[in-house]
């Protein structure tokens, strides 16, 4: 009997834990109204559109005449125009800046050629500095066309990259359409970038791959940019009988990645995923911000796409002439598109109402709610200070018993985040303190292991 009753108490509590993560993801942690942040991003998601993605898609794997997008060829030079003029005929996003790029290790005369990033930025309107990124690549590859045709055709070739990686790039249209528009009520409190990159894919011309997102991932780590999540999509859309994705994430981003998860369950995008553990793999350009420490995670068809499982048979079609728009599961973008739009807008916009945002940009100190909460066993909290001042956040356990000092110095006005790792401690309820000035606030968390 003792045994049925903590097995209910276990499932209880796993479940509330749940919930409570799905509360906190839409509400960022803070009390604000869950409806009305909730039906804002579901009217987004249900707003995404199969005509626009596929217009799109049609484009590119036929760009400015060129069946192919393959880095130094013409195809791709029209692919990158295309994407700037798309994006700028959008006239609320903040900016559409291209960043230039050159593969130096290229034969010549490639190597003096120069490439294009575009990067669109959606501003924060309450912490602009805190930044999440939408990638995904606009080049293509026929590099399973076979070895000596590569090589030598690959100037020429039919390369229409229909899946590989058009259904990225076609996403980000969408979503960069959706979150600008006025209309659509959207107030997200930090800023949003999507970005196209080039020269993701290898190529007879040049060693290695994923130049363009090494390049922009290496200029935001010169310039301190604070991004706290980056998502690539690269080929989304072949799947013939399932609607099925796979997340890959290191050990530094499985919480971001697990908010993904729990994304595609709240919003309903009906998208089957990979289970746990999650797979680390460096094929994308994901990988480029894992190597200056940022969080970031692949969104993918199959991870990888040359392999097949329970819900996915291994893309035929991958590199080849063959990856063209008929072979594409424009069901399946659309989900992945919906669930991408959903998961990054609830990460950007804790805030999605004006009346929430002028309580964060009012005079005050705020002290928020952890997230999660319950966590396990890292949970975040956030704070804002009105003026310059010294702060102190400390951790305590039951009893009063101070169990880490996280923050103890003079601080600018503006919002914070810290980090708190509980590893080392049993599951039970503890209290964080904020003091600054007159400030004094506790509130309480619950670490579940």
């Amino acid at each position: 009997m003792r045994n049925s009753q903590n097995l209910i108490k276990l499932i209880y509590a796993r479940h509330f834990t749940f919930l409570l993560l799905v509360i906190l993801l839409i509400t960022g942690g803070n009390s604000y109204s869950q409806d009305s942040t909730f039906q804002t991003i579901k009217r987004m998601i249900d707003s995404v559109s199969v005509d626009s993605l596929t217009k799109h898609i049609k484009i590119l794997e036929n760009a400015g005449g060129h069946t192919s997008r393959v880095t130094f060829t013409a195809g791709n030079d029209s692919a990158a125009e295309y994407i700037k003029r798309t994006f700028q005929s959008m006239p609320h996003l903040s900016s559409v800046k291209i960043d230039t790029f050159f593969i130096t290790s290229a034969s010549a005369p490639y190597n003096a050629k120069p490439l294009f990033n575009i990067e669109v930025t959606i501003l924060g309107k309450i912490n602009p500095n805190k930044i999440f990124i939408l990638g995904a690549h606009y080049d293509d590859s026929g590099s399973r066309m076979g070895g000596s045709a590569w090589q030598s055709q690959w100037k020429t070739m039919k390369v229409p990259g229909a899946d590989d990686n058009a259904t990225g790039v076609a996403s980000l249209f969408e979503i960069a359409r959706i979150l600008s528009d006025p209309a659509n009520g959207f107030n997200n409190a930090y800023t949003i970038k999507l970005v196209a990159f080039g020269a993701e894919e290898s190529g007879p011309a040049y060693p290695g791959s994923h130049y363009g997102s090494i390049s922009y991932a290496k200029k935001c780590k010169l310039r301190g940019d604070l991004i706290d999540g980056m998502v690539s999509l690269d080929m989304i859309g072949y799947n013939d009988n399932f609607n099925f994705q796979s997340i890959v994430s290191n050990s530094n981003s499985l919480f971001f990645a697990q908010k993904f998860y729990e994304a595609n369950t709240m919003f309903g995008t009906g998208i089957t995923l990979n289970s746990s553990p999650v797979l680390s793999a460096t094929y994308s350009d994901h990988a480029s911000f894992w190597d200056e420490g940022y969080k970031a995670i692949l969104l993918i068809e199959n991870a990888p796409p040359w392999n097949s499982n329970n819900f996915y048979t291994a893309n035929p079609f991958y590199h080849m002439s063959s990856d063209s728009f008929q072979t594409v599961n424009m069901i399946l973008v659309r989900k992945v598109a919906q669930w991408s739009l959903g998961s990054i807008s609830a990460f950007a916009s804790p805030l999605t109402n004006t009346d929430d945002e002028s309580r964060l940009i009012a005079n005050d100190y705020i002290l928020n709610q952890n997230y999660p909460n319950p966590f396990n066993p890292v949970t975040i909290i956030s704070y804002q200070i009105p003026a310059a001042n010294n702060v102190s956040l400390k951790i305590y356990d039951m009893l009063g018993k101070e169990i880490v000092s996280l923050i103890n110095e003079e601080q600018t006005a503006g919002i914070y985040e810290v980090e708190f790792n509980g590893s080392g401690l049993s599951s039970g309820v503890y209290y964080f303190r904020l003091q600054s000035g007159e400030f004094n606030f506790v509130k309480k968390m619950l670490l579940l292991k």
